[in-house]
């Protein structure tokens, strides 16, 4: 597929310092669609090249090669929203580079203009990776607290009381450190009620027999994951040392509007994904970690919000020159 690259960089634990010889490679690019495509509406977001359906526990071979291909429109989309694959393309060395046009180098020339504190992708990861990874015992409390509530409501009130039947309308309340009431928008743009407990959301309009199901599952896992941690068993670490990896990024980032790549601890990441380090070791890493990131984040002095002007300027120009040229 012959495509007008902006940009193609070797990406994954390439980028990262993280590669064994057993590692893939992985490429990402970005590419300014052809002119007929624009005028018709019709451009492909992202494009996958090299990529091969396996079967579940399939692993990539080190001779596989593939690469995501995204327009520049939607590139940039990514960029403002935070999103990780794109923060670190933008500051991808030019080592990792193997194509780089002049608008590439534009672009990250004036990164400032696309950087913003509200990263949500970033610190959203995190959070993520720590609810799922770690075994705090706060977090585990909170999780019994909550099956405990649930459990009581259930055997008093009956199966089908709702949820929302024990908390008078009020405001957004803080229970625990892991608990809370809170409103969210539906799609539809109407305001629904949730107990959060664990990252865990149940409906006001759930019944207490759903909730109490929903937060054992939340308690067992804990118990689980406790047990396996003793002997290092059952532990996703690629995912751990992307969890780690992440938190890291968005520390620089968001202290001092940069990532540096290959990673500072890249040594430390790989031994996490080689499973050298302890669960219990790990997950306390992430625990910290994820306090950090939100701290850095309230106090970060990166913009609200990016350029979107600027943005659209980028994409316009380049699109307009290219139905020019066409």
């Amino acid at each position: 597929m012959n495509l007008d690259l902006v940009v193609k960089i070797k990406f994954g634990s390439h980028l990262y310092g993280t590669n064994t010889p057993a590692s893939d490679t992985d490429y990402k690019s970005v590419y300014i669609p052809e002119a007929r495509d624009i005028i018709l509406q019709r451009v492909k977001s992202s494009i996958q090249i090299g990529k091969k359906s396996k079967s579940d526990g399939e692993k990539n071979l080190s001779s596989d090669v593939d690469n995501e291909v995204y327009s520049l429109q939607r590139y940039l989309e990514l960029v403002a929203e935070g999103q990780t694959v794109a923060l670190d393309m933008l500051f991808a060395p030019e080592n990792s580079t193997e194509v780089a046009t002049g608008l590439w180098r534009y672009i990250q020339f004036h990164s400032k203009w696309l950087l913003t504190k509200k990263s949500a992708a970033f610190v959203g990861y995190c959070r993520t990776q720590a609810n799922k990874y770690g075994i705090k015992g706060s977090r585990v409390a909170a999780a019994a607290s909550a099956l405990e509530r649930f459990t009581y409501y259930e055997s008093v009130y009956g199966t089908a009381a709702k949820v929302g039947t024990f908390f008078p309308e009020e405001e957004d309340r803080v229970i625990d450190e892991h608990t809370r009431l809170i409103r969210k928008d539906t799609p539809q743009g109407k305001a629904e009620r949730y107990f959060e407990c664990c990252n865990r959301l149940v409906s006001f309009r759930s019944t207490v027999k759903e909730a109490a199901a929903i937060f054992r599952k939340v308690h067992e896992s804990y118990g689980d994951r406790a047990r396996l941690a003793q002997n290092n068993q059952g532990i996703d670490w690629k995912a751990l040392s992307h969890a780690v990896r992440v938190a890291n990024e968005a520390l620089e980032l968001l202290r001092t509007h940069h990532i540096t790549f290959p990673l500072p601890n890249a040594a430390h990441v790989l031994e996490i994904k080689q499973g050298k380090i302890p669960y219990n070791r790990v997950a306390e890493e992430i625990e910290s970690l994820l306090s950090e990131v939100e701290q850095a984040a309230a106090s970060s002095t990166l913009p609200d919000a990016p350029d979107y002007a600027f943005i659209d300027e980028i994409v316009l120009e380049s699109y307009n020159s290219k139905i020019k040229e066409s």
